[in-house]
């Protein structure tokens, strides 16, 4: 490895932001395109050193490419 194999900091960050948004656009996406209610369900916790941390699962059903019945779960 040298120097030129490793990405700086700042074009990490913004390939991260760049895949947050292409996901949460294809959750909301999916969502809409859900049959019938959407569910969601949380978490909340902290770890050792106090630190809390929530995480939020959206719950749905929608048909495949095959039309069969699927229950989907997006964190």
């Amino acid at each position: 490895l040298d120097d030129l194999d490793i990405l700086h900091r700042t074009k990490i960050s913004k390939l991260i932001h760049k895949y947050y948004q292409e996901e949460h656009a294809r959750i909301i996406h999916e969502a809409q395109h859900a049959l019938g209610h959407i569910s969601f369900t949380s978490d909340l916790w902290t770890d050792a050193q106090q630190r809390g941390y929530m995480a939020i699962t959206l719950h749905f059903c929608a048909k495949d490419t095959h039309q069969r019945l699927n229950l989907h779960a997006r964190l």
